[in-house]
């Protein structure tokens, strides 16, 4: 590989330039609205104990996609516990209905466009001070691949370094252009670098000079400086995409690896009888006068810099990286981050280059560089449940493994036996009862502790901890699980049901939306029905006439088999090219159940008038009326009740009326459930409508 030598000033902005021209790319988003940046709280479900999972499970390296909830097994903690929830996601090829979407074109529109469950979201993070040129010229035919390969129409892709700040990463639909991208600007590599983009490393190189006393000392700071600037940029990327969407996360690493930096008392040694950050001597410098400052013609120091040199000689020496990765393999998890470290020089043999920026090492000292910086990104893959690529020029191969992980997999819930809110690691075991398959699935979590549940705004239970409230039921967690969080308004919301052998569906505009001038006119829906067991999906057709907020669409009228059902809606204004979609799931029931689990809700308040009007927005005000409607599935008479119940399971004093209709058209029967909302205080509530022994819930938010 021909090395160039370029001026700083030419170099420059390889990075910024690489950031800015990801942003520009057609249809990218223009960050045409300034939020404030906020790194978000860790997010905890309704009680505190719901532990969600994704489970790949393949056989002869192909994945396993027709297994049932009653085929997995789970164990925390070697104790056994209840799957709630059981959901296969597939990766969607472009084929048939799933069209290249439009790329989101402001803040508001990435964050929206991160929650649909269709899009995968994956992160390139690209490890410039840990990666030498040749590695960085290497990289664009990985990643070319790995757009080719891996990323599918609909998915949202960003590109991160550790100078790129998570909140100004731009995400992009198929990650079009990047990989022209990277081979334009292939000289992002820092590593062996003598001139970098970092000016202060100049700074601690005329502070120290590579001889006497100060020998090795400015090759050490800088090292750990570059790995604690990465180290802290991937946390902060972990919880910025926290705050962006539960489903799963991929974070492709392009690194050669970290030493994992832990306390050298050494570092921080005195130099020539004086502590770092202590008083600096008096003497005379070289303009005659009386000043702190070294001479720069005897120790080389840098004027004004030897100071700030000095303090973080000493900062930089207690630093424990060791146990940072594993903080941050910690964060991942609970974030649902997988991380797929892939080392850009492919198969390599020493770790520090000839001619780079450092001194070589020892050969001896050169293995065991090479061997932490791969045992470092392999704890992070292993520990987030993803895959890595190093020591190996076959690409091509691990990318097929990611292509596997990535192209269907398992999402498992289940509410945690353990209510303790103590911080501690918890174990988890994943196993299928189907022989002759491989299970791979996260090893366990941390659990939240008290005071970081309270600070989410989680319901705090836990036996035995001060001021403790019993944990609510796993029904009330889940109604309050589904309720939508107030990030701003969507522009389409949906809400499903299963009956007997088809879905009702709720199809419902936001007000702004509404006020669009594309949708001032009405415009047309399509409301995909897909089953998680593969196959075509059933397409239903429906219509919203100008001024109309919401639809109810059912079907189909050829019935469905019992099973679990993404139900997608796209829409599309009579006027003007605006689309909107979105997404959820439906169960249609075994035979045997007296109920559907799900409800359909309803709204009546000023903006209505005297009618109820379907709704799939779960927020409501103290004005309005609520309604549900629970799907009877059993022939026969049945007792029916309501009531309205607190975060933590508790009735309230509201009283619910109750009563039965029948749909004549689809010959279908519901329990409907009214009360009113006058009574209630801002806050998460749920209302029950039990019908003979069997009994449905919604959750529903007061706002202002």
């Amino acid at each position: 590989m021909r090395r160039t030598s370029r001026a700083p000033s030419l170099l420059a902005g390889a990075l910024t330039i690489l950031a800015l021209a990801v942003s520009l790319l057609p249809g990218a988003a223009q960050q045409a609205e300034q939020e404030p940046a906020q790194e978000p709280m860790p997010r905890f479900r309704a009680g505190t104990n719901l532990v969600r999972l994704d489970a790949y499970v393949t056989a002869d390296g192909q994945p396993v996609t027709d297994l049932a909830a009653e085929d997995f097994e789970v164990f925390e903690d070697d104790q056994p516990q209840k799957v709630e929830n059981f959901e296969l996601i597939r990766a969607h090829d472009g084929n048939g209905v799933t069209t290249a979407a439009p790329n989101p074109s402001s803040t508001r529109d990435q964050r929206e466009a991160a929650q649909d469950p269709d899009a995968r979201l994956f992160v390139i993070f690209l490890d410039n001070w840990h990666v030498g040129l040749d590695g960085s010229a290497r990289s664009s035919d990985a990643v070319a691949g790995f757009l080719d390969k891996v990323v599918g129409p609909r998915d949202l892709v960003g590109v991160m370094t550790p100078d790129i700040t998570p909140q100004n990463m731009t995400l992009t639909r198929r990650g079009e252009g990047i990989d022209r991208i990277l081979r334009d600007a292939w000289t992002w590599g820092q590593r062996d670098r003598l001139n970098t983009l970092d000016p202060h490393e100049q700074d601690i190189r005329t502070c120290y000079p590579d001889s006497g006393s100060t020998a090795g000392i400015a090759q050490e700071m800088i090292e750990r400086r570059r790995e604690q600037k990465t180290l802290r940029a991937l946390d902060s990327m972990v919880r910025h995409l926290d705050g962006l969407r539960e489903e799963r996360k991929f974070v492709v690493l392009l690194s050669e690896g970290w030493i994992l930096f832990r306390r050298n008392d050494q570092l921080a040694r005195p130099l020539g009888g004086s502590t770092p950050g202590g008083a600096p001597p008096v003497g005379v410098g070289i303009d005659g006068r009386v000043t702190t400052q070294p001479d720069p013609r005897e120790g080389g120091y840098g004027a004004g810099s030897l100071d700030s040199c000095e303090r973080e000689r000493v900062m930089l020496s207690y630093i424990d990286h060791e146990l940072e990765i594993r903080q941050l393999a910690q964060r991942a998890n609970r974030a649902n981050v997988s991380f797929y470290p892939l080392d850009p020089r492919g198969l390599v043999v020493f770790d520090d280059a000839i001619g780079g920026a450092f001194r070589p090492s020892s050969p001896e000292l050169d293995r065991q560089r090479l061997a932490n910086r791969q045992n470092g990104l392999r704890e992070l893959a292993e520990q987030t449940d993803g895959a890595w690529v190093l020591g190996t020029n076959d690409t091509d191969g691990a990318l097929e493994r990611m292509l596997a992980d990535t192209s269907a997999y398992y999402l498992l819930s289940y509410y945690s036996t353990n209510p303790k809110l103590d911080g501690r690691f918890r174990r988890i075991t994943v196993k299928v009862k189907r022989p002759d398959v491989e299970v791979r699935a996260r090893p366990g979590y941390l659990a939240p502790t008290e005071a970081e549940a309270r600070a989410a705004g989680a319901a705090i239970g836990g036996p035995g901890a001060p001021g403790a409230r019993p944990a609510p039921p796993p029904a009330v967690s889940r109604a309050l699980d589904a309720i939508i969080p107030g990030r701003g308004s969507l522009p389409v919301r949906v809400q499903a049901v299963g009956l007997a052998d088809r879905v009702r569906a709720v199809v419902e505009l936001d007000a702004a939306t509404l006020k669009l001038p594309d949708w001032q006119a009405g415009g047309t829906l399509q409301l995909f029905i897909e089953s998680e067991r593969g196959g075509a999906p059933i397409v239903l057709d429906a219509t919203i006439a100008a001024g109309q907020r919401s639809v109810i669409v059912e079907g189909p009228e050829g019935g469905l088999a019992p099973g679990r059902y993404t139900v997608r809606v796209e829409g599309r204004a009579a006027k003007g090219r605006d689309s909107i979609r979105a997404a959820t799931q439906a169960i249609v029931a075994a035979e045997g159940q007296s109920i559907s689990g799900a409800t359909v809700a309803f709204r009546r308040g000023p903006t209505t008038g005297l009618a109820y009007q379907p709704t799939a927005d779960p927020r409501f005000r103290r004005t309005e009326r609520l309604r549900v409607e629970v799907p009877v599935l059993a022939a026969g008479a049945l007792t029916t009740s309501g009531r309205v119940l607190t975060r933590e399971g508790a009735a309230l004093p509201l009283p619910v009326t109750t009563s039965e209709r029948i749909d004549q058209p689809f010959n279908a029967r519901y329990v409907v459930a009214d009360v009113t909302l006058a009574p209630l205080a801002q806050g998460d509530f749920v209302l029950e409508v039990t019908v003979g022994k069997e009994s449905a819930t919604y959750g529903f938010r007061i706002v202002p």
